[in-house]
């Protein structure tokens, strides 16, 4: 009987152990998807970090955004990267130094990396 009973309580300890991690992995999905698609700065206020970020020819994108977060313009190189791959001309980042600021929202960066902020 209380081998039954220690069976059924390990049982609902279990499920409830699943669906507590459950319920935190899709939170964190949530906030990668909203980091991803949200377009929003880092560092909104006045005093955000800045930083000079050397690309050079033929540089990953990861490589990169590693660079942004190491300078602290990014809060997470990986979500950074990944932001990037969803915007239209990632692959276009002209080589050479460029003055960012964590107050730049991600398109802001982008168009400042591939030379678009010169164009307009």
């Amino acid at each position: 009987m209380l081998e039954q009973f220690t069976h059924v309580v390990i049982r609902i300890l279990f499920f409830i152990f699943f669906a507590l991690l459950l319920a935190y992995c899709f939170h964190q999905a949530g906030e990668i998807g909203y980091a991803v698609f949200s377009d929003a700065p880092y560092n909104s206020s006045q005093s955000a970090p800045e930083g000079v970020i050397t690309v050079t020819d033929g540089e990953k994108l990861l490589d990169i955004t590693k660079d942004m977060e190491k300078a602290g313009i990014v809060k997470n190189a990986y979500v950074t990267a990944l932001t990037f791959r969803t915007m239209e001309g990632y692959d276009q980042i002209r080589p050479g130094e460029y003055v960012l600021r964590a107050s730049m929202k991600p398109s802001e960066i982008m168009r400042t990396l591939t030379g678009q902020e010169d164009d307009e």
